[in-house]
Parts: C-alpha cells; structure tokens; sequence
C-alpha cells in the first residue's frame, strides 16, 4: 500500500492538500490495498492529518490524537466505543507522508488466538491424558504397597487370617505379595499349632489341678470311713488352739472308742470290722454339729473336736453320739443278722494347754471303759 501510494504522490503534493483526483486516486489506491482484517487505511500528512482514507464501514477518520499518537511503529487504544484497536503506521517512500493500518484486536489476533486456543485445548488434553496414565502407573504401583502396608498392620495386631490379592504381573512387587501370602498362611498353621498346644496345656494343667485337689483330698481323708483322718485333725486342733487363745471361746473334745472291737473284728472278720466302722462313722456324722470336727483318730477310735462349746455342752453331744449308736442294729456278715454295738467317750475341755487337753479326754475314756463301757465320762477334775 505504501508503494502504491508513493507512486500516487509528487513533489509538490508533499506538503499541501491533495487535489480531488488526487484524493480520489489514493482513496482506491488504499481501498485496494486495504486487507479484510484492517477495518480502515489511512494516509496521514506529515501534521498527521488525514488525507485519504479507505474503510469498510465507510471514512470513519480517527481523531487527530489517535493520529498524532500513531506518529509511528505501532501502537493501541480504545475508540469511542471503548473497543480496543491497533494502529500500524509505515513510512512512504521518501515522502513525510504516512499509511496507518487500523484494526480491531480481535479480529487481528483472530487467527493466533484461534490457533492459541486450539494449541491450549491439544496442550491440556495431552496433559490430562499424561496424568491420567501417571495416575493409572502410579495407582498400579502402589496399590500394591498398600496391601502389603495394610497386611502388615493386620499382622501386628495378631491378625494372621488376611489375604494380599496376588497381582498377575511378575515383577518385585508381585513376587513379594506371593511370599507374604505364603508367609501367612505358615504363620496360620503355626497359630492353629500353637493353640492346639495351647488348648492341651490347658486340659493337662486341669487334669494336674483335679489330680492335685484329689490328692489334698485324699492326705487328709480316711480310705474307710470317709472321714477326716489324723493328720487332718492335728492340723485343725492346732487352728483352734489358737483361735480361741485370742477369742476366749471354749473349746471342747471327745474321744470315742468302740466297746469290744477287737472281740468283734475275731470273730466276724476284718471286713466285717470294716462295714462296722463305716456304719459308726456314718451315724456320727450324722449326729454332729456343722461346726463340729468328726475324724477318724486311729483303730476303732473317733474324734469330735467342738468349737466354742464347754464341758456341758460336750456332754450333751457325746450323750446324743452314744444313744444314737447304741438304738441302732449293723448287719455286718452274710448271716444279715442284726448286731448292737456300744461305744464309750471321754470328754475334756481346753484349759490352755494342748498336751493336757488330750491327755485329760484320754483319761476320761479309760475311766468310761472302767465303769462298764457304753457311757459318757467327763474328765477326772471337772465331772458333770
């Protein structure tokens, strides 16, 4: 356009007004240059007046500001319309004159912001599928990590029934998923092992405690009558001793001997001996208090120790044992004939002294034996 102009142009056009065929030879020279994206060309004087012009919205001259400002290079502004619009100025020839190209922004950068938006939509696209697959790679690496994480924990916590979903890839990771799997379930075998063990011990250590409480049991009960043996006894009148040391309670003792056992035992047997005993042993218990202690001492004799009873009641007691004995008939062979048995019991009181307190029951039941038997005597020093 600047070329066409030039060519347009003389020397003494340089610095006055165009003539009208002057004007009107620019005007098409610039409508022809003009492109589609310039919304108008202008030539500007050298006082950057205008003095030919080709729009396509019709002469649309700009204000001599905009011209003035447009001096040269390039430059932009908003119109009158507040659109923004750039403005290109070229020199012509080696006249002062200038063309200045006007165009609206957006349409002129049309094409390059076109092409920007079709390069950022293919830019994010390219960047969405890349994080998708780093996602997708990512997730394929860690998930696995994870399990293994996850069953880690559960092993800690004594949880040994958890199972890692075995990948189909063949690399470390899914090498080490497989030997943690397999490694679980040895640990499962090794835990249902070990509470089997665990289960056995306990049945075990049950049958040693019932064992253990049978044969407590047994050291201090008598085989025959059921009854609490000597050593039993000798363990519970030491308690008492001292219990009623502290409390002042009376404590008492009877000692009861079978009248004639010895001829008996001769004469029916040893087991009929037995089956007699255990007769005796059964109504004597029966006889006593729950408070009081009934033990085989030894033979044919029988022991009550009675807490917090004095000599009185002792002698009540002994009194019931006897009489009970003596109304009741034992069958003790294979005749089935019915036998009377007497007993004879010696009765004594604590008096602060063990030895002397056993003694003085022991002196009484010979003094009951020496009386004729089947009777009550108390101790020599203290009669009822």
């Amino acid at each position: 356009a600047a070329g066409g102009v030039a060519a347009v142009l003389d020397d003494g056009f340089h610095s006055g007004e165009p003539s009208p065929e002057q004007r009107k030879a620019l005007d098409a020279q610039l409508a022809g240059a003009r492109p589609e994206t310039v919304r108008q060309l202008l030539l500007l004087g050298p006082d950057g007046s205008v003095r030919a012009a080709a729009s396509r919205e019709g002469v649309v001259p700009p204000t001599r500001f905009a011209a003035q400002k447009s001096a040269g290079g390039l430059d932009s502004y908003r119109d009158s319309n507040g659109s923004w619009v750039v403005l290109v100025t070229l020199p012509v020839g080696a006249t002062r004159h200038r063309v200045a190209a006007e165009a609206f922004f957006q349409e002129l950068y049309a094409p390059a912001l076109a092409s920007f938006s079709r390069l950022f939509v293919v830019d994010l696209c390219l960047v969405l599928l890349v994080s998708f697959l780093a996602y997708r790679i990512t997730s394929a690496a860690v998930r696995p990590i994870e399990s293994l994480s996850e069953a880690a924990r559960h092993i800690a916590q004594g949880q040994f029934d958890h199972v890692i979903p075995e990948p189909t890839s063949q690399d470390e990771v899914g090498l080490l998923a497989r030997t943690f799997n397999d490694m679980m379930r040895r640990l499962r075998g090794y835990q249902s092992e070990i509470e089997a063990a665990n289960r056995s011990l306990m049945e075990r250590n049950n049958e040693l405690k019932q064992a253990k409480e049978t044969f407590e049991q047994l050291s201090i009960t008598d085989g025959l009558t059921k009854l609490h043996n000597h050593r039993f006894f000798q363990d519970h009148l030491t308690r008492e001793i001292n219990r009623v040391s502290r409390s002042d309670e009376p404590l008492s003792i009877l000692l009861v001997d079978i009248d004639d056992f010895k001829s008996l035992n001769d004469r029916f047997g040893h087991a009929a001996g037995d089956e007699l005993l255990m007769g005796l042993a059964r109504i004597m218990n029966d006889t006593v208090r729950e408070s009081d202690l009934l033990a085989r001492y030894g033979g044919e004799e029988f022991v009550v120790l009675a807490a917090n009873t004095d000599l009185p009641g002792a002698y009540q007691l002994a009194e019931k044992i006897r009489t009970n004995i003596a109304e009741n008939s034992f069958i003790v062979d294979e005749s089935m004939r019915p036998m009377r048995v007497t007993v004879s019991i010696g009765v004594a009181a604590y008096r602060g002294n063990r030895r002397t307190f056993f003694q003085a029951a022991d002196r009484a039941l010979y003094q009951a034996k020496a009386e004729g038997k089947n009777c009550v005597v108390t101790e020599p020093d203290n009669p009822v």
